[in-house]
Parts: C-alpha cells; sequence; structure tokens
C-alpha cells in the first residue's frame, strides 16, 4: 500500500479535500479555510499531501520553529486509517528535519485523543507536558522525538 502512495506538497487548488478530511477527522477545532490558507502561505513547502490513484488521503504540515520541528497538523481519510499513511507522512517530515540538522521534533495533542497519542507514541514521541488549555476547549500534551 505504501509503495502506491506519492507525497507530493499541497497546491491551493487541493483545499477542499483537505478540508473534508480535516472535517471528517476533528470535530472540534479543525482548522478553517482560513486557516489552512494562512498556514500555507507561512509553510509552503511544509505543507504535504498523500495521494492515492490521484486522490489525496492524508496531509501533513510540520515546519522548523527555531530550531526545533514542529508538527502542527496531520490527518488522514477514515477510509484509509491504519494502512500506514500517517506513519509515512510523519517519517518523510522527520527526514526533512534530519537532512536540516534539527536534532527534536515536537507537537501538541489533545489530552483525550488517546489513538492519536498511542500513534505518536508508537513513532516514539515522549509526553512531556501536559498543557491545560491548550485548545480553548480542552487540555493537550506536548510529546517530543529525537531526530
Amino acid at each position: 500500500m505504501q509503495s502506491k502512495i506519492r507525497l507530493r506538497k499541497f497546491s491551493p487548488s487541493d483545499l477542499d479535500r483537505v478540508l473534508e478530511i480535516e472535517c471528517s477527522s476533528f470535530t472540534v477545532d479543525a482548522y478553517s479555510e482560513t486557516g489552512f490558507e494562512n498556514l500555507y502561505r507561512k509553510h509552503p513547502g511544509d505543507f504535504i499531501v498523500a495521494e492515492l490513484s490521484g486522490e489525496i488521503i492524508g496531509y501533513i504540515i510540520a515546519y522548523d520553529s527555531g530550531g526545533f520541528g514542529d508538527f502542527d497538523t496531520v490527518a488522514v481519510d477514515p477510509r484509509f486509517r491504519r494502512l500506514g499513511v500517517g506513519k509515512l507522512l510523519v517519517h518523510f517530515m522527520l527526514d526533512c528535519f534530519r537532512r536540516k540538522g534539527l536534532k527534536k521534533a515536537f507537537l501538541e495533542v489533545r489530552a483525550t485523543n488517546k489513538v492519536a497519542i498511542a500513534f505518536y507514541q508508537s513513532l516514539g514521541f515522549k509526553t512531556v507536558e501536559a498543557i491545560k488549555g491548550f485548545y480553548g476547549s480542552g487540555d493537550a500534551y506536548r510529546m517530543e522525538s529525537e531526530i
């Protein structure tokens, strides 16, 4: 399956599909169209989509944040979860960070999102801090990984 997935940079024409995946992945605090447009303007080379047979099935936005890799958002279409798409996206960005000479990466995850926490732990991330009210409506864990 992973060998058939193509990773490429996001294009503004991908936005509608990315929004579909976002809304099906995050019932609370999903990025809006404007939110994605702002992230794309700030980090155009760090917004990657995963395609299978020409269909976008996932995406990741991660960038250098002051010498650390910062994973802003990762999502996979529910129909394609547990097939290694998210893992492929995260490893791709970790490799990019490694080539840039970064030594650590971090992310925040909703404290109630046990599936995502387990996913990141399986990739070597460790919880280093609890952040009260990070999402406004909920707490988060900061997780870090050595690169």
